[in-house]
């Protein structure tokens, strides 16, 4: 039997029938021009599914249930009770699971996520290993340190560079940290792509990892990892055995503490990737931890919870690459709207993604920003 949990269902009904107060918000209908690809038309989709004889298989359902990042966009505007747009979508990608019509790339990448292998390009998709990143950040590491470093599969894939500098930026903090003996994928792509039994297997083997470790916290970089981690789980039954924190506020808690600054003040304009201005509300700190590394922020047209998404989440690249380009495409128009010299974004995938559109433009994630804005940097 396939569909959907009698509150999500009910969700679903509650947003089929709303007035479309998010309309406006939504990304992939700016892209799009299509109705259909909004909250309100991908909630009257799996209503519809609920009754049809084909359900949740039907091709038409796959496609609406996977044009959209989750970025929630779509959230702040929501004023319907017991709708959450993030939980229904992923709710929709379940039972399109279920009905065993996931798209095969979705089926690849959460086969290569659970053998430990992480996502290096989205077109063509391309999957490595990561050993050679983690053992310089073994390098760098302190064994037994209270604070456990976990990079998330998208910095070790996207932009490698940008963990080991998340490395080189707590040691030149004074943050003494270890890394997993090994890498574990947090299993966001498993609820990217609707495999609940995936799910479950990835965050005990996470959880598995943080025991083994000792660690009391764990600063998580990739900002999908975090909500993952630090908010989906405990909500699952699968709270982790340590306080999890996006890398982001840990940073920002160590650089308010005087630190040696950049001589010059370079602007910086900041991007709030998704996952951490809304699914976590993390705010406040890249802005602080910048700042204090001796940069000028300054923002985006759209910023905080209105920020514009790069396109690069929800599997977004991978089922409707075309549609993720014109996530991008907005947010280039953004950062073209300014002229700061850098470009600052707290996702490494968001970075890689800009750095490809932007190549006249210097592009960093929050931890190469950090670790670029004081002096001394540990090599």
């Amino acid at each position: 039997m396939t569909g959907l949990a009698a509150d999500q269902a009910l969700a679903a009904q509650r947003c089929a029938s709303c007035p479309k107060m998010c309309r406006a918000s939504c990304p992939t209908l700016a892209v799009t021009g299509n109705e259909r690809h909004q909250p309100w038309g991908h909630a009257r989709v799996a209503v519809a599914a609920l009754g049809s004889a084909t359900g949740f298989a039907d091709a038409g359902v796959v496609d609406s249930a996977y044009a959209c990042a989750v970025c929630s966009a779509c959230t702040p505007p929501c004023k319907v009770e017991g709708v959450e747009t993030p939980d229904l979508a992923w709710a929709v990608r379940a039972a399109v699971h279920d009905a065993g019509a996931t798209p095969a790339i979705g089926l690849q990448a959460v086969a290569e996520a659970g053998a430990g292998r992480v996502l290096v390009d989205t077109g063509p998709p391309r999957w490595h290993d990561h050993a050679a990143t983690l053992d310089r950040l073994r390098g760098l590491a302190t064994a037994g340190a209270d604070l456990l470093l976990w990079p998330g599969c998208g910095a070790l894939g996207r932009r490698p560079g940008a963990a080991l500098a998340a490395a080189r930026s707590l040691r030149r903090l004074g943050i003494a940290f270890q890394v997993p003996e090994r890498h574990r994928c947090c299993g966001m792509p498993a609820l990217t792509f609707g495999d609940a039994s995936a799910l479950d297997a990835m965050l005990e083997a996470a959880a598995a990892a943080i025991a083994a470790s000792g660690a009391g916290s764990v600063a998580v970089q990739s900002p999908s990892c975090s909500t993952l981690l630090g908010v989906r789980a405990p909500r699952l039954g699968r709270p982790m055995p340590a306080t999890v924190e996006p890398l982001a506020v840990v940073l920002a808690r160590a650089a308010a503490q005087p630190q040696p600054r950049s001589r010059s003040r370079v602007a910086a304009a900041y991007h709030d990737p998704c996952h951490l201005a809304r699914h976590q509300a993390v705010l406040d700190a890249p802005r602080a931890a910048l700042a204090a590394s001796g940069y000028m922020v300054v923002e985006l047209p759209h910023r905080g919870d209105a920020t514009r998404c790069s396109g690069q989440g929800g599997g977004l690249p991978l089922t409707h690459p075309s549609i993720a380009a014109g996530y991008l495409g907005r947010l280039v128009d953004d950062v073209d709207a300014t002229t700061a010299e850098v470009v600052v974004t707290g996702c490494a995938s968001c970075a890689a993604a800009l750095s490809d559109a932007l190549p006249d433009r210097a592009v960093l994630e929050l931890a190469e920003a950090v670790a670029g804005g004081v002096e001394d940097e540990v090599r």
